[in-house]
C-alpha cells in the first residue's frame, strides 16, 4: 500500500493547523487521508468553531467512519460536533427520502451548508478503499458503476471523468450532503492522493469548486500531465 495517504494527511493537519480559525464552520467529507489528517491535528481549542459531517455513518462499527471522523475533529478543536443520524446508504430510493426529510437530518444538512470552509476526499476503485472494503456496496454494483463510467466518489457519490453523477441506483441511495450543493461552501480543501486517485481527482476538480488541493508530487504531476 502506498504511503502517500500518511504523508498527504500529515500535510493536511498542518494546514488545517494553521487555517482554521475561531467561529468557522467545518463540514467534513471522509477517508482514510482524512482520517491521517485529523490524527496529525494539534489538540488546541478554536472558539465558536463547529465541524458538521456530510456523511451519514456506518452500522458496522470501524475506525474508519465519518461519525468518528467528524467527532475526533471536533474534539481536537474543541467544536460542537453535528453528526448525520443515518446510514450513509439506504437499502432503497424510498429509503433515502425518507431518512433525508427527517427534520434531525435536514438541519444537519442545512449547517453543512452554511459552513464556510469543506475538507474533503476522493476515493477510487482500488481495492484496498473503504468503499470496496466495508460492503456496503455489493461487488456487482461496484462493477456497473465502473461500466456505467465512474471513476471514483465523492462524498461517496460516484462521477465520471467529466464530474458527473453517473446514473445508478446506488447513487439514489446515498445518504449524504447533496454534490450540487457544495458550491454553496466558499472553501473546498481536497485532502487527496495517489497513483490510483489521479482520475477521480481530475473528475473532482472539473465539476468541483476546489480552493485548495492537498496532494502528493506523483499525483501532482499525474493530473498536470494530461
Amino acid at each position: 500500500r502506498s504511503n502517500a495517504p500518511l504523508m498527504i494527511g500529515h500535510a493536511a493537519g498542518a494546514y488545517l493547523a494553521d487555517n482554521v480559525n475561531a467561529g468557522d464552520v467545518i463540514a467534513l467529507g471522509w477517508g482514510r487521508t482524512l482520517k491521517f489528517a485529523i490524527n496529525e491535528l494539534p489538540r488546541r481549542p478554536i472558539a465558536r468553531t463547529t465541524v458538521v459531517s456530510m456523511l451519514g455513518g456506518l452500522t458496522h462499527a470501524q475506525p474508519l467512519n465519518p461519525t468518528e471522523s467528524a467527532w475526533e475533529f471536533a474534539e481536537k478543536i474543541g467544536a460542537e460536533c453535528f453528526l448525520l443520524p443515518v446510514p450513509v446508504y439506504a437499502d432503497r430510493p424510498e429509503q433515502r427520502e425518507a431518512f433525508m426529510s427527517q427534520r434531525s437530518v435536514q438541519d444537519v444538512v442545512f449547517r453543512a451548508r452554511r459552513a464556510n470552509i469543506a475538507v474533503l476526499s476522493v476515493g477510487s476503485f482500488s481495492n484496498d478503499s473503504p468503499i470496496a472494503n466495508y460492503g456496503f456496496i455489493k461487488p456487482s454494483e461496484l462493477e456497473e458503476l465502473q461500466a456505467a463510467g465512474a471513476v471514483g466518489d465523492i462524498l461517496c457519490h460516484f462521477i465520471d471523468a467529466e464530474g458527473r453523477l453517473v446514473d445508478h441506483e446506488v447513487n439514489r441511495r446515498v445518504c449524504a450532503y447533496p454534490l450540487q450543493d457544495l458550491s454553496d461552501i466558499p472553501a473546498i480543501v481536497l485532502v487527496s492522493g495517489g497513483q490510483e486517485k489521479i482520475a477521480i481527482m481530475r473528475a473532482a476538480l472539473a465539476n468541483t469548486k476546489i480552493s485548495v488541493l492537498i496532494t502528493d508530487e506523483d499525483a501532482a504531476k499525474g493530473l498536470l500531465n494530461r
